[in-house]
């Protein structure tokens, strides 16, 4: 029998057990963990890591400003210099100045319309260096919009609740997940570790790791949905626990999933986490997916967690 309490061997989450009580989720729903860092050298920020991991509406709103910022920049040097060193500008001073911007846009983007020329030296030099930046800066904005593109992701669609559910003439602990893309993963493999606080001999309250046994921790194919089963047998450390015991204990169940995408041929990983106010005790899954009038299995990923409370 588990003794509540004892980690398992040879499995380390990597979260220190030390811990404060009522301290936020340990891995948010997106996958990514309660960490943040501080007091670290700016030269551990990786410019291509960012590109390829920030939000897209983040990854186009910096390029649009570096875009815009850099040409008023070159612009503004450009009348500086002089705009009669520009053949084709004239006009008053700020009419000007807007067609060394449009001139500066077509330097930097390498277009040149043939309208607008630089001459001397000083502004050929300037048109030359705008230009080099130009297309050092596409080739990186270009080199991070293809990692976005070919990254691969597993998009894995999580039950918004896990269940105690009736199994087996017992009860289970389960989860239920499905492929959200329109892709195939193959070789998926699902790992749950339960997390909770008990205070040690000092008094002092430790955060506890241990990995639950599964009713399957692979399947070959996710062609359907998945329903992940911890049986709560005696050998569990959530035998005899009561909804309030999962409350008082902090309970937290991080879910690990490591499949192979056939389209990236690549192994690809998701993490999510339930804690205890996720938890719905004496309830069952809905089928999330039905048989059409024309013989096809119909996946409804929206229906994905839904259940019906059963009668205590």
């Amino acid at each position: 029998m588990a003794v509540q309490g004892q980690q398992a061997p040879k499995d380390n989450l990597g979260f220190d057990n030390r811990t404060e009580r009522n301290r936020k989720r340990t891995i948010n729903h997106d996958g990514s963990f309660n960490v943040r860092r501080r007091n670290y050298f700016f030269r551990e920020f990786h410019l291509y890591r960012w590109a390829i991991t920030c939000q897209w509406k983040t990854y186009w709103l910096v390029v649009l400003i570096i875009y815009v910022a850099a040409n008023f920049i070159f612009a503004s040097l450009y009348y500086l210099i002089g705009p009669e060193n520009i053949v084709g500008i004239n006009g008053d001073q700020a009419s000007q100045f807007w067609q060394c911007y449009f001139f500066s846009l077509q330097t930097f983007t390498t277009v040149g319309y043939g309208g607008l020329h630089p001459r001397g030296l000083l502004a050929n030099s300037l048109a030359g260096f705008e230009a080099f930046l130009g297309l050092m800066t596409f080739a990186l904005a270009t080199g991070a919009l293809y990692g976005r593109f070919s990254k691969p992701e597993a998009r894995i669609r999580y039950s918004p609740n896990a269940l105690i559910a009736p199994f087996q003439g017992g009860k289970a602990l389960m989860c239920m997940m499905c492929n959200d893309m329109n892709s195939n993963l193959a070789e998926v493999m699902a790992k749950i570790n339960y997390s909770w606080v008990e205070t040690d001999e000092t008094g002092n309250p430790v955060r506890r790791f241990q990995p639950l046994k599964l009713e399957y921790e692979k399947v070959n194919m996710l062609a359907l949905s998945w329903t992940i089963v911890h049986p709560i047998t005696e050998e569990s450390p959530l035998w005899g626990m009561s909804e309030t015991d999962f409350e008082r204990k902090e309970a937290e169940f991080l879910v690990m999933i490591s499949a192979y995408d056939d389209t990236f041929a690549q192994t690809v990983y998701s993490r999510n986490s339930y804690v205890a106010n996720e938890i719905v005790h004496n309830a069952k899954f809905r089928r999330p997916f039905y048989v059409d009038e024309h013989g096809y299995t119909v996946l409804d990923v929206k229906n994905l967690g839904e259940y019906d409370l059963l009668s205590a």
